[in-house]
């Protein structure tokens, strides 16, 4: 063996080397935040949590008034679930914490793992890549921990063996984990389920597996749910529609708007928002162009899977045309249009040329932008609701999340800790496992400005 051949092998390893670290690091920078922080900067999750608590009070026999547990299946419960058995094991607080640093590293093993697996040339910068759009996205700093973890699964069926996929057992399985994690991502797996087994002919097994998940989700429909349904809340154009499908789409980039009662990033660092606004724009051309570029080439080569490519079809057509809110989802559109990027992110040869710039600009705009957000803030007691928001003049802001919307769950819930005493507060979300005779009840809106 030459020398320049002896050389060469390590040195391809040492230039990826920091490919691998990437994502680690990134990774331990979001988890910073998260303990950084008073509490979780997750908007949503605060409820969540303290929901946990109060399954946890009843599945150990304790009281909770106005309280009780729902006798249906519920396709937004399995994170929910997961909180109440961890609360029965440690102090509610740090059950929370807890779930949420096993749901990151989760992430990050994933994203490795589909890497390895799917980008091996390119498996650091690819993981880092999921890590923006896909971990540490819109919906993970929105708290909606069980859409995270149906997004997590959807991501570990694509590490079977394609054999596998086939059979009843496994789309049993993960379609059952699915379902009760999340319903979009469930429909997103069925749609994939569907098409693979059609272009196969094998539809058996893709019947038997789907069929007894199916009579849960038809059980759940003609239970009902208590959560009131939205107002309509549709656009005043096609122009504006189209606009608000494309922000959608940017959504998908690194950037995230922090709002607290005192503004966001809009009001008091413009300069900020508008880089913010182009970076995540710039990561989505970017994506979308690498896509349409590893498609063409693929396309000419014969070398594409076509079934998760139509069922991504599928699903972004579905994107397409929901509206801005469908009963009380709010853009329906962007559940179903993750998991169809994911597809196409998996099935789509990109190039690692186009990869590692991608996960360069996401990555380093991700960490600047949380960095920014651990910087010391307004007061983190006062909840930032979202029918404030025009009075705070950010109505119409982008990328924005209120980490403090449940604050008062979260005092109430170390309150409880601390005291040792029931938590007193009604829950806020009906989608859940629990029921409650209460009225809808919400953190107290700060005083008008």
């Amino acid at each position: 063996m030459s020398v320049t051949t002896g050389l060469r092998t390590p040195l391809r390893v040492a230039a990826t080397s920091p490919w691998w670290a990437a994502p680690a690091a990134l990774t331990l920078a979001i988890a910073a935040v998260l303990l950084a922080a008073p509490y979780p900067p997750l908007q949503d999750f605060s409820e969540w949590a303290y929901q946990g608590a109060l399954l946890a009070r009843l599945l150990g026999g304790l009281p909770v008034t106005e309280v009780s547990l729902v006798t249906h299946p519920v396709p937004n419960s399995l994170a929910q679930a997961l909180l109440g058995v961890l609360a029965m094991l440690l102090p509610a607080t740090l059950a929370a914490y807890t779930f949420l640093l096993a749901l990151l590293g989760s992430g990050l093993a994933l994203s490795l793992a589909l890497g390895r697996r799917h980008r091996p040339a390119s498996a650091g910068a690819f993981a880092v890549l999921l890590l923006v759009a896909f971990i540490g996205n819109t919906p993970f700093w929105n708290g909606y921990v069980n859409y995270q973890l149906a997004l997590l699964l959807f991501g570990a069926w694509f590490l079977l063996p394609p054999a596998r996929r086939e059979d009843a057992g496994p789309i049993l399985a993960f379609g059952l984990l699915i379902f009760l994690a999340h319903a979009a991502v469930f429909a997103a797996f069925c749609v994939l389920v569907a098409v693979r087994a059609l272009a196969k002919r094998r539809l058996r097994g893709a019947a038997l597996g789907l069929a007894p998940v199916g009579v849960l989700g038809v059980w759940y429909v003609l239970v009902g749910t208590a959560e009131p349904a939205e107002p309509a809340a549709g656009l005043d154009s096609l122009g504006a529609f189209l606009a608000y499908k494309a922000y959608t789409l940017s959504k998908l980039g690194p950037y995230h708007n922090f709002v607290f009662v005192e503004g966001g990033d809009e009001a008091l660092r413009p300069a900020l928002y508008w880089a913010g606004t182009a970076v995540n724009m710039l990561f989505v051309a970017g994506l979308f162009g690498a896509l349409g570029f590893g498609l063409r080439r693929a396309w000419r080569r014969r070398s594409l899977d076509q079934a998760p490519l139509l069922a991504a079809a599928l699903l972004v057509g579905l994107f397409l045309v929901l509206p801005r809110v469908a009963q009380h989802v709010i853009n329906p559109g962007e559940r179903l249009l993750i998991p169809a990027v994911l597809m196409l992110l998996l099935a789509v040869p990109l190039p690692g040329r186009a990869v590692r710039p991608l996960a360069a600009l996401g990555g380093l705009a991700l960490a600047a932008n949380i960095a920014g957000f651990a910087l010391p803030h307004g007061d983190w007691s006062v909840p930032v609701h979202f029918r404030t928001m025009e009075a705070m003049g950010g109505a119409r802001a982008l990328y924005r999340h209120r980490p403090t919307s449940f604050a008062c769950k979260w005092a109430e819930l170390e309150r409880s800790v601390v005291s040792g005493e029931a938590p007193r507060l009604p829950i806020s979300f009906r989608t859940s496992l629990l029921t409650t005779t209460a009225p809808p009840f919400d953190c107290p809106m700060p005083p008008a400005r």
